[in-house]
C-alpha cells in the first residue's frame, strides 16, 4: 500500500512507497525521483515518453483518489479526489 508522507530531503517530499510483507515489515522502495521510479518500472522500451505514473484508487463510496508521479525531477507528486456519486 502506497502513503503519502515525507521520507527525506533526498527523496520525493510527500510520497513514500512500500510493499507490506506477510511478517508485518515494510520493504520500501526507494528512488530519488519520479523520473527514476518510471524508468525503473518501465526500463528503456517504450514507444512515446511518459509523462507521469498515476496511480487510481475508487472507493467505496464513490469516489476517485488519483496520484499522479511526475516524469521529471520534481520533489512532489500530486493527489486528486472527485467525488463520482451522481
Amino acid at each position: 500500500m502506497a502513503t503519502v508522507t515525507a521520507k527525506t530531503e533526498e527523496t520525493m517530499k510527500n510520497l513514500r512507497l512500500s510493499v507490506s510483507m506477510v511478517d508485518g515489515s515494510l520493504l520500501p522502495i526507494d528512488y530519488e525521483s519520479g523520473r527514476e521510479l518510471i524508468q525503473g518500472l518501465l526500463s528503456d522500451d517504450w514507444g512515446a515518453p511518459p509523462r507521469h505514473l498515476r496511480i487510481e484508487v475508487e472507493t467505496g463510496d464513490g469516489q476517485t483518489v488519483r496520484i499522479f508521479i511526475p516524469y521529471s525531477d520534481s520533489t512532489e507528486a500530486t493527489v486528486r479526489i472527485e467525488d463520482d456519486r451522481q
